[in-house]
């Protein structure tokens, strides 16, 4: 999860073994709009198969550490980020969406990086497939934390910590 993301809902431990190694969070928008034509093309697929594939959010993932997950998503996932004409083809960038666009799966010409690829992958992997990684559920177990909010907490457990640090009963004299 991002560091602003937290946890609203107790009740996430269905949840934390998915069947399929990995679980996810769909947006509104289809990979294919917010997907350079070029990223496609590094990974050897076609944007035509990904133009009803809900986008996932990169942010919000559950993953099993399995064997299967680790050789055919997350090392396609890493390898892409750290290849320059897969992460970020000629042309891409992240501003100046045009999602006014019809129909609202063309690409929109904002560019989703990191989620983009993870994206290609998991519609590779499950075989364009996305009810074996999306959850089905609209209930959000998710909060936004807002910057402010992330500073208040900070400062909460900061404290917290100078507290019991500073509490001499937390200290355990030892012989010498």
């Amino acid at each position: 999860m991002d560091s602003n993301v937290r946890i609203n809902n107790s009740d996430v431990s269905k949840y934390l073994s998915p069947p399929s190694g990995i679980l996810t969070w769909p947006t509104k928008h289809a990979i294919s709009s917010l997907t350079h034509p070029k990223m496609y093309e590094y990974f050897h697929a076609s944007s035509d198969s990904f133009l009803f594939l809900p986008l996932i959010r990169a942010s919000h993932l559950v993953i099993r550490n399995t064997k299967e997950i680790r050789e055919n998503v997350m090392l396609p996932w890493v390898q892409c980020a750290l290849t320059r004409d897969c992460i970020c083809p000629i042309g891409a960038q992240s501003f100046g969406c045009r999602f006014n666009k019809k129909p609202q799966y063309r690409y929109s010409g904002c560019h989703s990086y990191d989620t983009s690829a993870l994206n290609i992958v998991l519609g590779r992997y499950f075989n364009y497939d996305d009810s074996r990684y999306i959850i089905a559920e609209r209930e959000s177990y998710f909060t936004k934390m807002q910057s402010d909010e992330i500073n208040d907490e900070y400062l909460t457990i900061a404290r917290q910590n100078n507290s019991t640090e500073a509490n001499p009963r937390n200290f355990m004299l030892l012989e010498t």
